[in-house]
């Protein structure tokens, strides 16, 4: 079922929306625009979630979130092991 819709008259910059035209078919703009803001929402809701979560993860409690030496070799270390286990997925049982 799809998400009931409202009309919200903007306003956009006359080069914008030549761009818009010449880049998105008839038909498909609103579509465009849709996607496009949830994008930017998507992205700004994320920049607010980091800022909440600042200083949550103390160093003395999480060592592997101490610096980002440190959590690129956590990181790397789970990679191995999740790559370890995928491998033995294709393996065949002698």
């Amino acid at each position: 079922m799809r998400e009931k819709t409202r009309l919200k008259a903007i306003r956009f910059p006359e080069s914008l929306v030549r761009d818009l035209g010449n880049y998105v078919r008839q038909g498909k703009q609103s579509e465009f625009i849709i996607r496009a803001t949830e994008e930017a929402l998507s992205r700004l809701k994320q920049a607010e979630a980091l800022k909440e979560a600042h200083g949550l993860f103390k160093p003395e409690e999480y060592p592997e979130f101490r610096d980002r030496e440190s959590t690129e070799k956590w990181v790397r270390s789970l990679r191995q092991e999740a790559d370890k286990r995928v491998s033995g997925w294709s393996e065949r049982e002698e």
